[in-house]
């Protein structure tokens, strides 16, 4: 948006939109079209492409709607036009860009205007509205995508992408997309094949959902602390992992505890806050890999951080109150966990490596 301090005159129509500016300051750089000799109205052909115009002297303002207008901007700009139309001051599309042409607000094209002046349409046509209220769906939301996910708005639009292994975890972030923006069914989860494997990909369109979620952390604080658990819930399946040891120092030991990491130490602080409020002890945050070390694919671009849940009655808390939306994760969480309750840390060792057998690093079960 281009603004000085000449009010606007009047409203053209080009191949990018409406364009609010004085007539008189308009100019055609091709020479093919000039104003001498022409009424204002006649002067300028719908349809002529906004480059071969050039604007000179102190320009009102230039408001050119692209294919993705803000919606935050087409829910004021539609209520301006039932105010007017309500009022008896709507003359039209032309002369309601002249009023609200300095607004600061980018306006839809003519034919959007008009459609909604005549109640045929409106912002919420199509459009999914996110209103902004806590609830658990959000909380697991944001926890889900702050871990795993990714903004992308390459080409104009506002998409919030997550790409995981487990088809649940994609199952429940989807379900609570839908719910947030009030989507009767659920949002899509696409199956891809690459060459590191099999992964779940959900891609959640929303321009109100983009703004408020790449915001500030603070208010993801504010909006996640009345639901803690789908928060963490969320941001564990992402980020964190049961961790099970068999202990061969003595006699062998079957242990069980919950890691979580991330680079972000302030995320990671505010979970603790959260396991805390909810009564779980969650051990002290420490690095994991500094920034420049080598990782399995490349060298850490940041330093990476994580905290441990140790005590036994803790992870018994964690697998009972929050839990992993990854059920391959809360299965091998619980099963350690009845293995211990069962046999005692001691024995349940030999019980857990007859189900169990470490490839690459990872406990997986044999009959897999």
């Amino acid at each position: 948006m281009v603004s000085a301090a000449v009010p606007v005159s009047w409203a053209v129509e080009s191949s990018a939109g409406l364009i609010s500016c004085p007539l008189e300051n308009l100019i055609d750089v091709s020479g093919e079209f000039g104003l001498s000799g022409h009424s204002q109205r006649t002067a300028i052909r719908p349809g002529l492409a906004l480059r071969r115009w050039c604007f000179y002297g102190n320009v009102g303002s230039i408001s050119v709607p692209g294919k993705f207008s803000p919606i935050n901007d087409r829910l004021k700009v539609h209520e301006l036009v039932r105010e007017a139309v309500k009022s008896g001051r709507y003359e039209g599309p032309a002369q309601f860009a002249r009023e609200v042409g300095n607004s600061g607000y980018r306006l839809p094209s003519r034919e959007t205007i008009r459609k909604w002046a005549n109640g045929v349409t409106s912002p919420f046509s199509g459009k999914r509205i996110f209103d902004q209220q806590p609830s658990e769906e959000l909380s697991f939301f944001l926890g889900a995508w702050i871990g795993d996910g990714w903004a992308d708005e390459n080409d104009g639009g506002k998409r919030l992408l997550l790409k995981v292994r487990s088809y649940d975890f994609a199952k429940e972030f989807a379900n609570c997309a839908a719910k947030i923006l009030h989507k009767t069914d659920s949002y899509w989860v696409r199956r891809v094949n690459d060459k590191r494997g099999r992964w779940y990909f959900v891609k959640v369109t929303s321009f109100q959902l983009y703004e408020f979620v790449t915001g500030p952390f603070e208010r993801i604080r504010e909006y996640t602390q009345r639901f803690p658990k789908a928060f963490l819930r969320g941001l564990y399946t992402a980020e964190g992992n049961p961790s099970v040891s068999v202990s061969t120092k003595w006699v062998l030991r079957l242990d069980v505890g919950l890691c979580i990491s991330n680079c972000d130490v302030e995320l990671l602080e505010f979970s603790r806050e959260l396991l805390k409020g909810l009564g779980i002890g969650p051990g002290r945050l420490k690095v994991d890999r500094y920034a420049g070390e080598a990782t399995n694919l490349s060298f850490a671009k940041q330093s990476e951080w994580q905290f441990h849940i140790s005590t036994f009655a803790d992870v018994v808390k964690f697998a009972n109150v929050i839990g992993f939306a990854d059920s391959e994760k809360q299965f091998k969480l619980k099963e350690a966990i009845e293995l211990i309750d069962r046999y005692g840390a001691f024995r349940a060792a030999s019980q857990w490596t007859c189900l169990y057998e470490k490839r690459a690093g990872i406990w997986r079960r044999r009959d897999d």
